[in-house]
């Protein structure tokens, strides 16, 4: 479990596993759903359904919200280059050949940190000192909740 921790413990101080994109089993009940709805050819149900019940006129707009969905999976810890292929915070540590934030004296005042309050608080920087604390190994169990809509 230890080795599971480092693996999935994310530069910014997230846990990777708590993220919806790294949700195997939603994006693999998502993609099965289009699959199946695929299959029974549902845009032509739909399209007969809409005389009776308007809201299956918006069956496209539910196939690419669907299609949206699936895309946002990630297989991979963001130490394994997982998540955004673009991650500043990533390109900044690997720069400053450090590990991860929490061994940038910097991180309290990170502007890279800053546009991850939108989904997940003051979690980062928790986490960040949580585990400068306690190492990649032993902080989990003591995390702050992933997204600001967590209980």
């Amino acid at each position: 479990m230890m080795e599971k921790n480092k693996e999935f413990t994310a530069y910014c101080g997230l846990y990777c596993g708590d993220c919806i994109p790294s949700n195997q089993i939603l994006f693999n009940v998502a993609e099965k759903l289009r699959e199946e709805l695929d299959q029974r050819q549902f845009e032509r149900y739909a399209e007969l359904k809409s005389r009776k019940n308007e809201i299956f006129n918006d069956y496209e707009i539910f196939r690419k919200v669907l299609s949206a969905l699936i895309e946002l999976r990630c297989p991979k810890a963001c130490i394994n280059n997982g998540g955004n292929p673009n991650c500043r915070i990533r390109e900044c540590v690997r720069k400053k050949g450090i590990n991860s934030c929490w061994e940038c004296p910097d991180f309290e005042d990170c502007e890279l940190l800053e546009p991850l309050s939108l989904y997940h608080g003051g979690t980062p920087k928790f986490n960040l000192r949580l585990i400068k604390k306690h190492g990649t190994e032993n902080w989990v169990d003591k995390r702050g909740k992933h997204y600001i809509w967590d209980k």
